[in-house]
């Protein structure tokens, strides 16, 4: 018996066309091509981590997907679709930004409101008892 597996060809390098063609080179199909290109490193300035990623935002610096269903879906978005994407994805940066920013200064007022408690009531306790 002869082993199968062998003989056929891999199934990363062949890729049927509409025409039903198998093309063998895996640099023309456009899902083995990165979605986007990786950005320098920083290697001069002994501040920062070997191999960190340059960018002024460094929290929004994410390794990129490279799974080839999420390439094929984010190749079949039309440009409305990711620009809607990119506008929610800061708008949502945007509102928890201001949620913790309201969250803090209602936590301020708090304290501020129970120190100032505290001290009116230690205010009339002195009071009292001079």
């Amino acid at each position: 018996m002869e082993d199968s597996s062998s003989s056929s060809p891999p199934a990363a390098a062949a890729v049927v066309v509409d025409g039903g063609e198998g093309e063998l080179d895996p640099e023309s199909n456009s899902l083995q091509q990165p979605l986007l290109k990786r950005s320098p490193t920083l290697t001069s300035n002994h501040y920062a981590m070997v191999g960190a990623k340059v960018s002024h935002i460094e929290s929004l610096d994410y390794e990129i997907n490279e799974n080839d269903l999420f390439k094929h879906d984010w190749r079949s978005r039309s440009n409305t679709e990711v620009l809607q994407y990119i506008f929610l994805k800061w708008t949502l940066a945007f509102l928890v930004g201001l949620l913790t920013g309201v969250t803090a200064s209602l936590i301020n007022l708090a304290i501020e409101n129970i120190a100032g408690i505290k001290m009116l009531y230690l205010a009339r306790i002195v009071k009292d008892q001079s």
